[in-house]
């Protein structure tokens, strides 16, 4: 299973969980504790990336994230400015763009990616950038016929890509969360749970619930696999979630490409944290082994 990750991902100054953990597991897939994984460099989609991130967002808004004026702008995302940030955004988005490719291809990958849901048109928040995630969604929807299912279950609800999608209904916005920072109103067939922060057994039920709502004709599952639900759900029951996540979509043969999303030091050290993301690949890698091939290819 390729696992996209460059040095850009970690090229932002700040020193945070969201800049720099993603080096971190990069290191642990490389150290072979991810049996069947391999990171594969995501360069050759900068130009991808940029162009979908320029469709996005406000022109005003990238201007600033490249050369750190206004301040107001450049760091709405939480993190002091510095030219790295431009490049952390083009390379993860570059990679959440370049697994949407492989997925197609073989069935399942993922990118190290993370900070993404949060950002909306015109300014990055909540530790988020520039939204790979839609980037990634409207790349796939012109790759394949059918919808292009978002599956959001980091901690916090995704507002900007609510707002980003809009009413565009190729892509279905699916996002089961345990706060409810950056809430919205979802529109058409799309779907918002916010469940208890500790309610591990209602945690898996609506996962449940969530996944028996991705349509037949779905054509790629983006999966924003955030570990911030933990420590109020237990690390077992997010293990069984990344494991049900990624069996169903490998038992449909629907392409499957995720990120990282959240996860931080709250009471955990970066090892655990390090851990925790871990999960994901592992539950990936597990499933995709079994896939004979992708939707795309069977077809073929």
């Amino acid at each position: 299973m390729k696992v996209f990750y460059d040095e850009g991902y970690v090229a932002s100054a700040h020193d945070f969980p969201t800049t720099r953990k993603s080096g971190q597991i990069a290191e642990a897939v490389r150290d072979g504790r991810v049996p069947g994984a391999v990171i594969v460099d995501p360069s050759a989609f900068l130009a991808a990336a940029e162009a979908g991130i320029a469709a996005i967002h406000d022109r005003d808004y990238l201007d600033a994230l490249r050369v750190g004026e206004p301040r107001c702008l450049a760091e709405g995302n939480g993190f002091d400015w510095d030219p790295g940030i431009w490049t952390m955004a083009r390379h993860s988005t570059a990679g959440v763009v370049a697994a949407v490719e492989a997925a197609m291809v073989d069935g399942v990958s993922g990118s190290l990616s993370s900070g993404l849901h949060h950002a909306r048109p015109g300014g990055g928040e909540g530790f988020c950038t520039v939204n790979g995630l839609v980037v990634a969604a409207r790349h796939a929807a012109e790759l394949v016929d059918g919808r292009i299912v978002i599956l959001d279950v980091d901690a916090h609800c995704g507002g900007g890509t609510a707002e980003i999608i809009g009413h565009d209904r190729q892509i279905l916005h699916l996002d089961l969360s345990t706060s409810s920072f950056d809430s919205y109103r979802p529109t058409g067939d799309d779907q918002l749970v916010v469940v208890g922060p500790s309610d591990d057994e209602g945690y898996l039920h609506e996962l449940d619930l969530m996944l028996g709502r991705i349509p037949d004709d779905a054509g790629l599952v983006l999966v924003n696999a955030g570990m911030d639900p933990h420590p109020g759900i237990a690390v077992g029951t997010l293990v069984e979630r990344e494991r049900r996540i990624a069996d169903a979509l490998a038992e449909r043969g629907v392409p499957a490409a995720f990120v990282l999303a959240g996860g931080y030091l709250h009471g955990i050290t970066e090892a655990e944290l390090v851990d925790l993301h871990l999960l994901t690949v592992a539950a990936f890698a597990e499933a995709g082994a079994s896939r004979p091939c992708s939707t795309v290819m069977c077809a073929v």
